[in-house]
């Protein structure tokens, strides 16, 4: 069945169940927003993610909090940690501990009621391996059970995409025997770059086992390399098992917006995901030296969106 052919018989099927699904899936409480919304007027995804399975990517915080390790930087690290554990947050992303150990760090979680089930952190590559045991243990002492790098190397030839998956199953094999998963977070260029009818996504994914290594799915990124979100999830399953919940806006340059102002139709890709994803990231990467930008307005906003509660 063509991909065109496919999409037109689910809208049909969605369409014609829509009064069922608003009642079985949202509940008699809750309505679906009016089909004349405009951008950024829906408050809500639709159906509401629990508030459990919401985390939030810290590199939206990456300018504020900044790159060092001295104590002012850690002050603003922890500022951060207690807002979005006002704002409602269970659940943090790290993509940085600002220079605390592993036990520092799990004491600022449990002291603002956080959890980390996930964590960026560079896992290296064939030509520079990173210390594996170390971040396992790291892992551990964090309670992060999914971990993988921010970003895959832009590599150009099938080959060193295909050693690349090969280093990452030898990690995730690792992780697997420690009772952790590795993850790979895509950008564009992993479904931009091409092999005959095959990404270099597919070549990470079928270069490495299911057991050992999962996707982190970024759903601005692949939509925005022309991608539909949804075919990846019905080609690798639950492989998908995180999604990186950032907005695209068609209208000024294809840009990161806030969750639930943009183009990105969320509420059907998470049906489409089932119940497979065990986390939905909220992520705005930062404009660096942009004064306007405000990190805490897209994870507020985002949280209010997913969970469709009033903030």
């Amino acid at each position: 069945m063509s991909r065109n052919l496919r999409h037109a018989l689910r809208a049909a099927l969605f369409a014609a169940l829509s009064s069922l699904l608003l009642v079985g899936l949202v509940g008699p409480a809750s309505a679906a927003p009016p089909a004349t919304e405009e951008r950024g007027e829906s408050s809500c995804v639709g159906r509401p993610v629990p508030a459990r399975l919401v985390s939030v990517q810290l590199w939206t915080f990456a300018e504020h909090i900044g790159f060092g390790t001295d104590a002012a930087t850690q002050a603003r690290h922890e500022e951060v940690l207690r807002s979005l554990s006002e704002m409602g947050y269970r659940n943090v992303e790290p993509f940085t501990l600002s220079g605390m150990t592993a036990e520092r760090y799990a004491e600022l979680l449990r002291k603002y009621r956080l959890q980390a089930p996930a964590r960026h952190v560079d896992v290296g590559t064939p030509e520079e391996p990173a210390d594996i045991e170390q971040i396992l243990a790291d892992n551990r002492v964090l309670g992060v059970t999914y971990f993988g790098s921010g970003g895959t190397p832009q590599y150009e030839s099938e080959a060193e995409w295909t050693a690349y998956a090969e280093y990452l199953d030898t990690v995730g094999e690792q992780a697997r025997k420690a009772g952790q998963w590795l993850m790979v977070h895509n950008h564009d260029w992993e479904f931009e770059t091409t092999f005959g009818d095959r990404t270099a996504f597919d070549v990470l994914m079928q270069h490495t086992e299911r057991r050992h290594v999962v996707s982190q799915l970024d759903l601005y990124w692949v939509t925005y390399a022309g991608t539909d979100p949804i075919d990846v999830i019905e080609e690798y399953g639950n492989r998908i098992r995180l999604l990186h919940v950032k907005d695209l806006n068609e209208d000024v340059e294809r840009r990161i917006e806030i969750v639930g102002r943009g183009d990105i139709d969320f509420a059907a890709i998470f049906r489409a995901a089932g119940g497979s994803t065990r986390s939905y990231v909220v992520e705005h990467d930062p404009r660096f030296g942009d004064v306007a930008f405000d990190p805490f307005e897209a994870p507020e906003e985002g949280f209010a969106h997913l969970t469709c509660s009033t903030r």
